[in-house]
């Protein structure tokens, strides 16, 4: 019998790391970028700043060119100041990539900056800044709220609605949404995990 509930209490604690392992993988997989109604872009008010137009591609199916052009005035061009493209890409279950610097390149006279990526399969927008890096040292990013500007896709779902929108979706894709197998098979392991933790007292983790 005690041999029985040792067993039995090395199962659940088994179970209690198991779980807190889950929730851990479960929140780093959340998007960090802010919530916005679906399909409304969010730019950056570059205004005040040395910068005299942003340019971006927005609407761009999946697996395509996306694309953002940097304008600096005449001033900024001459004394050596750099742009930055920080870029995210979201998908439609939920789930951001790493945001990474992206490749630039300038005009001959620095007055203006390129860059472009190729868009991920069943991407929902495209988060994005911009940093300009003076001859100083000093750097400033827009927008400068230091939430991302964003840029939807042409076929989106709005989770926090449950609204799909954009003029690339089939007819179908409301009815093929659905989590993939993977985030399903963790849900499933936490509800098990959360069933056999509840028996017994104390903490998770």
């Amino acid at each position: 019998m005690l041999q029985m509930e040792t067993d039995g209490r090395e199962v659940v604690s088994h179970y209690r790391v198991l779980l807190c392992f889950l929730l851990l993988l479960v929140g780093s997989s959340i998007p960090t970028s802010s919530a916005a109604t679906g399909g409304e872009d969010i730019e950056a008010d570059f205004n005040g700043s040395p910068m005299t137009n942003i340019e971006h591609s927005t609407n761009i199916p999946d697996l395509s060119t996306w694309s953002i052009s940097v304008s600096l005035e005449p001033s900024a061009a001459e004394n050596g100041t750099k742009v930055k493209i920080l870029s995210q890409m979201c998908t439609n279950e939920g789930v951001c990539a790493q945001p990474s610097f992206m490749e630039v390149q300038n005009s001959e006279d620095n007055s203006s900056w390129t860059s472009s990526w190729q868009t991920i399969d069943d991407y929902a927008y495209v988060n994005w800044m911009v940093t300009l890096n003076y001859s100083d040292g000093e750097e400033e990013t827009w927008p400068k709220s230091g939430e991302y500007a964003k840029a939807w896709s042409a076929c989106w779902y709005d989770i926090d609605n449950d609204k799909w929108g954009g003029e690339g979706c089939n007819d179908d894709d409301d009815s093929s949404f659905l989590p993939s197998i993977g985030f399903l098979a963790t849900m499933a392991m936490m509800a098990l995990a959360a069933r056999k933790v509840r028996s017994e007292k104390g903490k998770f983790c």
